[in-house]
């Protein structure tokens, strides 16, 4: 073909899989974990769907001779989801080459799992931290070998041809080009991320230091600054910082002498240790600073690090009376949390910064004094304090200072959802020290987990563990007591066909949607509906009779029904689910036999023709609810 077709041909199947390296980029983008499982399979549909794509735009190398870069994007996604990846690239484009027949079935896979291989490489490479510019030009040129051997598997008579035209070595060149472009791409994108990563923890740490860090030009403007350097400085944020000095913030004889130490350091460039004093609110404040050079690539100082920390409660502590020395080392060992000291009479004494961070209610000037009781109380009423919603709040404020004047630790939840644990010291004087530490974290941490445990990670719903679980604890109760318990098995007709006619991810999509409607069909706060693995779903029904348990699942019919989710391979031409229902018996012994007659009961339903209801009790309850179903 003509050298300007040719290059549009080249473009077009570059930009098809550029488009697929930037979608797969902006999603690695927003999902910031590390790549599981279940996303190396995604990328690999992605990247293999790609391939597949570019089966259906071929150019024409020569007469009766037509290419394609399908082994670029097999062999780009083992850089990026490694071998996982890789396989499963490999299979969707063997399937759909498989599917589009012809002569060169047999040479067109062996293509692929040649590219496929040459992906696994380049995964172990990237595993290994190669790379490099030459890691990819070598990784490229290995890419490009596929399609010589490919052209060593054409019959004799059209290879002779292709050599004889040269256009092997174009062949050659056009495949090296495009995976040499794809792979920098990815290369430049991975050493993106890792930057902005890299940007993102250190911006987190500096912001997180309790203590002040900045940084200064040699004018002593400010250019970087954290949050506790505007609280320290008084400013409203660190924003407003940049670009001011000492002088915006200080009284000019205070910002003189910042300036003089900052001169001198300056003259001569070596870290340096401080202290350093201001007056402010007609108080003495008392810093210590740690200043270090700041240079740039040349070697020449730019600006002025500074860390500082107020130490104006240590400067007071040794002016304090000998009396007071002891409730004072003991709140310095503590300062690392909130920290709170009650004398005998259970009268708060001593306070940190801290405490009053966790319990913003709490007035700095008023609360010395202040009893235990009505702090908390006064945490309660303004709503700062959550407190268990079956508690009376006198009665819990009560137990709450029994706790304390015991030693008996507690945690409290706060109105802005944080979790706080209160660990008690008791005083050989008498009275307590009461440390608060933030474990929002760890609760958080652990209510993950739990989920995780428990959901389904697909539709969010209930997931097999916890359906085992449930079903054998509501059986029991049932059991004991006499009361109505009904399950409800529930399958998605000729699903695996619309897998095979839609793909995976359109499968997903069609379970969220079902699983959706599911839940909303049940009584809120009661049924229990989880997802029993694939496409089969199962709900646990309390002090639910047949009958009520036969008036959900005509509903949770007719709801699938209304999604109207075509599906090209059902004989209705859409989406449709079998439900099996089944009630508690007397003779029934454990919950695994509710289990099997709901499943028994889901079996007839599908042999009924599907998209029905069938229940174990009988033929007579099934037909009509059949019936009922198909009005």
């Amino acid at each position: 073909m003509e050298n300007q077709s040719l290059a549009i041909s080249f473009l077009a199947q570059l930009g098809v899989i550029s488009l697929a390296l930037t979608i797969c980029s902006l999603i690695r983008d927003r999902l910031t974990s590390d790549l599981t499982l279940l996303r190396r399979v995604a990328n690999g549909i992605l990247f293999g769907s790609t391939a597949s794509l570019l089966m259906f735009m071929p150019g024409e190398l020569l007469e009766g001779f037509r290419f394609d870069l399908r082994i670029v994007p097999l062999a780009v996604v083992g850089l990026i989801s490694g071998p996982v990846g890789a396989l499963t690239a490999a299979l969707v484009t063997s399937a759909v080459r498989i599917w589009l027949g012809g002569a060169g079935v047999f040479i067109g896979v062996t293509g692929i799992i040649l590219a496929s291989l040459v992906a696994a490489l380049g995964a172990m490479l990237v595993t290994r931290g190669h790379r490099s510019v030459l890691s990819v030009l070598v990784f490229s040129l290995l890419n490009a070998a596929v399609a010589l051997i490919v052209l060593a598997l054409l019959p004799p008579s059209i290879r002779a041809h292709l050599v004889d035209q040269g256009a092997h070595y174009l062949l050659l060149g056009l495949n090296f080009l495009g995976t040499a472009i794809s792979t920098f791409y990815v290369r430049v994108d991975t050493i993106r991320r890792e930057n902005a990563r890299l940007n993102e923890l250190h911006r987190q740490i500096v912001s997180a230091l309790p203590d002040a860090l900045n940084v200064k030009d040699l004018s002593g403007r400010f250019l970087i600054a954290n949050n506790a350097t505007a609280q320290l400085m008084g400013a409203r944020s660190t924003s407003e910082m940049i670009g001011k000095t000492d002088f915006d913030y200080y009284s000019r004889e205070d910002a003189t002498v910042f300036l003089s130490d900052e001169q001198q350091f300056i003259a001569n460039p070596r870290p340096t240790s401080l202290e350093q004093q201001f007056e402010r609110a007609g108080q003495t404040v008392w810093l210590h600073t740690i200043k270090a050079p700041y240079f740039d690539d040349n070697g020449q100082l730019r600006g002025i690090v500074s860390h500082t920390a107020d130490v104006s409660a240590q400067k007071l502590l040794q002016a304090e009376l000998e009396s007071t020395r002891v409730l004072l080392q003991t709140a310095t060992n503590e300062m690392a949390d909130g920290l709170a000291m009650f004398d005998g009479d259970g009268r708060l004494v001593m306070w940190n910064r801290h405490y009053l961070s966790i319990f913003p209610y709490v007035n700095e000037r008023t609360c010395r004094g202040r009893t235990l009781g009505e702090l908390l109380t006064a945490g309660v009423l303004s709503g700062d304090i959550q407190i268990p919603d079956d508690a009376a709040p006198l009665a819990w404020v009560e137990e709450e200072v029994h706790r304390s004047e015991t030693a008996t630790d507690s945690e409290l939840q706060l109105s802005d959802g944080r979790w706080v644990c209160k660990s008690i010291s008791m005083l050989e004087t008498g009275g307590w020290v009461t440390l608060y530490s933030d474990i929002s974290e760890q609760k958080a941490a652990a209510q993950l987990l739990e989920r995780l445990a428990t959901r389904d990670s697909l539709t969010d719903l209930a997931n097999r563990r916890v359906f085992d679980r449930t079903l054998e604890t509501v059986f029991d109760t049932a059991k004991k007591s006499s009361e109505n318990l009904s399950l409800m098995m529930i399958d998605v007709d000729h699903f695996k066909t619309f897998n095979d006619t839609y793909g995976h991810p359109a499968g997903d999509k069609a379970l969220q949607r079902i699983s959706a409607v599911l839940q909303a069909s049940c009584r809120a706060g009661l049924d229990l509906v989880a997802r029993y693995g694939g496409e089969e779903f199962a709900v646990i029904l309390p002090s639910a009779s047949l009958e009520e348990c036969s008036a959900i699942a005509e509903r949770m019919i007719v709801a699938v029904r209304d999604l109207h989710i075509p599906h090209a391979a059902s004989p209705s031409f859409e989406i449709r689910v079998s439900i099996g229902i089944a009630e508690m018996r007397d003779d029934l012994v454990n919950s695994r036999e509710l289990v099997e007659r709901c499943d028994q009961a889901l079996y007839e339903a599908k042999a009924a023709g599907r998209d029905t209801v069938r229940s174990w009790a009988g033929a007579q309850l099934s037909d009509r609810q059949s019936r009922r179903v198909s009005a």
